[in-house]
């Protein structure tokens, strides 16, 4: 973790514990500190940092016009509201000006750190959700001569593979270019994937993938190496799908591969060890995962 954090509040202590335990524990540094909320709404919107921490009763403006403001010019930036008012309304009006969680006075270390790792476990969230989005806006501007893109083109079944790999943010991954050439081996051999778990064994279709990397492109790639990549590929699509999951757990992306792709109960594990409820990450099958992409675009 290594975020740029603004701190304000009235009460120049409750700063100097703050920094204190933002920079002791790693959690990034302290760009600005301010006491008065017309101020630190200036100095936010010059320095926009990462995370801001603010008082809710501070002198002229208080901490809900502060977040108010800040949201109106930064509306992603996560705000904590730090606070020993426990007003029911006041709480209410605090999250609808747009904070994520409140630190409670008197300061608890145990408390800051738990509420600062829930947040940055949303950011990370938030940036899987908008690699899904960004994926799917691109996929019809993608360039046409990208060889993926072209081998799309002369295979629609391979091109609707390569958009499911884009919904799972993993078409950047070393491992999709050999996911992709595995499926176009067993929809060139016989057009009928849905034999693949007959038919084809997973060493035929590395052993098709290296060959392919060597005749067409003069690299020579092991088989070990090629079946490494796709294991670290559908890896990072389990983590995707998962941390998705957290976020909306009725998304689209979610509910249709979730269980497509990959074992729901090893995604439920993959869930529980973002959520840190388990030292265990969720368990991949690269044959499941890669019968389901064939089973869904045949």
């Amino acid at each position: 973790m290594n975020y740029n954090f603004y701190l304000v509040d009235d009460d120049r202590s409750v700063l100097s514990i703050l920094s204190k335990i933002i920079v002791s524990n790693n959690l990034g540094d302290v760009i600005g500190k301010s006491t008065e909320g017309e101020e630190a709404v200036s100095e936010i919107i010059r320095l926009k940092p990462d995370i801001v921490l603010v008082d809710l009763l501070l002198p002229k403006k208080d901490g809900i016009s502060v977040v108010t403001e800040i949201k109106n010019h930064y509306p992603d930036i996560p705000c904590i509201m730090i606070s020993e008012v426990y007003s029911k309304d006041m709480v209410s009006k605090a999250y609808n000006s747009g904070i994520e969680l409140f630190i409670n006075k008197p300061i608890n270390v145990i408390e800051v750190l738990n509420v600062i790792n829930r947040v940055d476990e949303k950011m990370k969230m938030k940036r899987v959700i908008d690699s899904f989005q960004t994926a799917f806006q691109n996929m019809q501007s993608l360039n046409p001569t990208n060889e993926l893109a072209s081998e799309g083109s002369k295979h629609p079944k391979l091109e609707a593979a390569r958009q499911i790999l884009n919904h799972l943010g993993i078409s950047s991954e070393a491992g999709t270019k050999d996911i992709l050439y595995m499926i176009e081996f067993v929809f060139d051999q016989d057009n009928r994937a849905k034999q693949f778990g007959l038919d084809h064994k997973l060493s035929d279709l590395y052993d098709y993938v290296s060959i392919k990397y060597e005749k067409e492109k003069g690299e020579v790639v092991s088989e070990k190496a090629i079946e490494q990549r796709i294991r670290r590929t559908i890896g990072q699509a389990l983590s995707n799908i998962a941390e998705l999951g957290l976020r909306d757990y009725e998304h689209h992306v979610f509910e249709k591969y979730a269980s497509i792709l990959f074992d729901l109960r090893e995604v439920r594990k993959e869930m529980d060890f973002i959520k840190h409820n388990s030292k265990t990450h969720g368990k991949i099958s690269i044959k499941k995962f890669i019968m389901g992409l064939i089973e869904e675009v045949n």
